[in-house]
Order: C-alpha cells, then sequence, then structure tokens
C-alpha cells in the first residue's frame, strides 16, 4: 500500500471524488450515519490517502494546530469494507503519529472516535477524555495522546 499526503489543492478530482465515495460508503451507507460529510474543513486539512493497485483503501484527514486550536486533530479515518482486517488502518495510524511526531513534536493530538473503536487508539497510546457522547447517532468518546 502506498500512503501519501496531500493539500486539499493538490488533489485531483479523481482523488477527491473516490475520497468523497469512501467516506460516504463507510460513514452514511454501511454505518447509516446521516450528515453532511463534505463539511466545509477538507480545504483546510491535510490528507492522508492510502492506495494499493491504483485503488484507495484507507484515508484520514488531519488538521494542523493554529493560534486559537494548538493542537493536531484527526479524523475521517476510514478503510473500505472490501480491505479491512489486512493492517492497512493500522499502517495509516503509524503513518499519522510518524509524521506528527516529524513535524509537530511535543502537540497534543486529538480525535472523536467511534466508541467501538477506543481500544484500537489506546494500541497507539491515545487516552479516553471524558465521557461517552452521541455524535450523528453513534457512540463516540474524545481521546488524546500527548505528542
Amino acid at each position: 500500500m502506498q500512503l501519501t499526503w496531500s493539500k486539499f489543492h493538490t488533489l485531483t478530482v479523481d482523488q477527491l471524488y473516490t475520497i468523497l465515495a469512501l467516506r460516504f460508503e463507510v460513514f452514511v451507507r454501511e454505518q447509516r450515519c446521516f450528515y453532511l460529510d463534505p463539511d466545509g474543513k477538507d480545504k483546510i486539512a491535510l490528507h492522508l490517502l492510502g492506495e494499493k493497485d491504483n485503488r484507495l483503501c484507507t484515508y484520514l484527514r488531519l488538521f494542523l494546530p493554529t493560534d486559537t486550536e494548538p493542537y493536531l486533530n484527526f479524523g475521517r479515518v476510514v478503510t473500505a469494507r472490501s480491505m479491512r482486517h489486512q493492517g492497512y488502518g493500522r499502517r495509516l495510524m503509524e503513518e499519522l503519529l510518524r509524521y506528527c511526531q516529524a513535524h509537530y513534536p511535543g502537540v497534543l493530538i486529538i480525535c472523536s472516535a467511534q466508541a467501538y473503536l477506543q481500544k484500537f487508539y489506546e494500541e497507539y497510546g491515545f487516552q479516553a477524555d471524558g465521557e461517552l457522547y452521541e455524535e450523528a447517532g453513534i457512540a463516540h468518546i474524545a481521546m488524546r495522546k500527548k505528542g
């Protein structure tokens, strides 16, 4: 699997279409999470694409620290149903953490994780921060990792 970081303006139309289609397929159709996925934030995010044989199999987006939000924040973590249980999600997380450490050492990393994935994120040093809450009809938990 080839992992590639891209800024929004460097994504091709085909890449963006494939990203949105994958997110729709998993979050809206599979998980029945009815929300507006293209939320206007993709333009300010970095995008990590995992592709194999010219097919998008896994993806996430990362928001860099700002003056008002001095932490890294990632989300929209997704793996195509047909590509699960092959270690692609793990490789995605390893690359995310490598990038954060290389470019933003010591900076807090946060995410809003689906509750059933809490143990997965804990394997990478994330800790729950607060109680479960509902987001778009699915139980989530805030998680954080010191950089």
